[in-house]
């Protein structure tokens, strides 16, 4: 397979993993909300919008980091195809300061 094709892959599956994660990170937020509010309307409406944003930011943050630790434990920067051009990417900005 091509790198191309790899690189579609990979983010295909990560897509689908990061959506799953962030799922389950709502569902426990609300379901956490729900146990600590004791059912009080007033205290869950605000904390539902909280608990999406939550279960969002959280499940962004984990498929971050799982996708940084598996392109690494699998050696796969040789075999994806780089996402941003040369002059966007750390290592290169780290070297020119």
């Amino acid at each position: 397979m091509s790198k191309k094709r790899n690189t579609i892959l990979f983010i295909l599956i990560a897509t689908l993993i990061e959506v799953i994660l962030s799922i389950l990170f709502i569902l426990l937020l609300i379901i956490a909300s729900l146990f600590f509010t004791k059912n009080n309307p007033k205290v869950l409406s605000a904390l539902l919008p909280l608990s999406v944003l939550c279960g969002v930011l959280g499940g962004m943050i984990v498929y971050q980091r799982l996708a940084v630790w598996a392109i690494k434990k699998f050696n796969l920067e040789e075999k994806l195809d780089p996402l941003l051009p040369k002059r966007f990417r750390k290592k290169d900005r780290d070297r020119k300061d």
